[in-house]
């Protein structure tokens, strides 16, 4: 399995890492049964196996995703970890430079045929990510045939004096079972509710809303969203009132006794700005208060 999901780039440097194992032992199979030299096959002696791969001055060989064209979560693992069957478009590339138009042109077609059969090669593919945790490698398939890959070639380019460039590409679809790690977000302590560090009292109403009259104020708000849990209910509310801007507030009516977000305060005196606050009430106590309310007059 992938350690983590890693995207495209995971997918890119397996195709690479496999290519960068397989290729070399390939090569000398192919020019030992054809009996080739380098001009028609390198020497995998001349092999770098870092990417780009070069093999002396030609090819180069390089594999780049296309896109992420399907993810479907497949499985979980021991840790609760979702695994996908991610399905990548790619494409590997390879340059042959040589002199001559006819040698650059057999020397492509040579060396895309052998990149063609290393892809092909579905069980070695399976193992190219073995190890002595995981022997049976990471769960890959190219999923396409002799008769269902894609296969291109680019035009001739002249490079300097006679030398010429030559590029194939193959296009094929890997699919990957990858594995998202997930991080812990903390350590547990204890399973044990702490019902002291809960809060049993409702939250504050919001959207106090005022409208002064003859001596007497209507209030509107929006009722909490918490009632305190548990068995609590809200069984009304209290409202009090400021006229010194919010210093210092009185408790104008000690209980609505009805969960109507709604109330007239009266016998205010005309002339005078007031502010209003609500708190809701249950079994445990008073909640929070709501935002002080826009200063009001009443008058006749």
């Amino acid at each position: 399995m992938v350690a983590q999901m890693e995207g495209p780039a995971a997918a890119k440097k397996y195709v690479s890492d496999y290519l960068a194992a397989d290729i070399p032992t390939r090569l000398m199979n192919y020019r030992n049964t054809l009996l080739v030299d380098d001009s028609i096959l390198p020497n995998p002696v001349k092999y770098l196996t870092y990417e780009p791969f070069v093999l002396d001055n030609w090819p180069t060989i390089i594999t780049l995703v296309e896109s992420t064209r399907n993810m479907e979560r497949v499985d979980y693992t021991a840790n609760h970890d979702p695994v996908y069957d991610v399905t990548y478009g790619m494409r590997t590339y390879a340059w042959v430079r040589a002199v001559g138009p006819d040698v650059v042109t057999l020397a492509r077609d040579h060396m895309t045929t052998v990149v063609r059969e290393s892809l092909l090669d579905g069980p070695a593919l399976r193992l190219a990510g073995a190890s002595p945790i995981n022997p049976v490698g990471v769960n890959a398939e190219v999923k396409i045939d002799e008769g269902s890959i894609t296969e291109d070639f680019s035009d001739l380019t002249t490079l300097k004096g006679e030398r010429f460039l030559a590029a194939s590409y193959l296009s094929y679809e890997l699919n990957l079972y990858e594995t998202v790690v997930r991080a812990n977000s903390g350590v547990m302590l204890t399973s044990v509710v702490n019902e002291s560090l809960m809060e049993k009292v409702p939250n504050a109403p919001t959207f106090l809303q005022v409208s002064g009259g003859n001596a007497q104020v209507s209030l509107t708000w929006r009722a909490s969203t918490y009632d305190g849990g548990g068995t609590n209910i809200i069984s009304g509310y209290v409202i009090q009132i400021s006229t010194d801007s919010g210093t210092t507030w009185v408790t104008v009516i000690a209980d609505t006794t009805s969960t109507t977000p709604y109330y007239v305060v009266p016998s205010l005196a005309n002339g005078t700005s007031y502010q209003f606050r609500v708190a809701a009430l249950n079994a445990d106590g008073t909640g929070a208060y709501s935002s002080a309310s826009q200063k009001v007059i009443p008058s006749a």
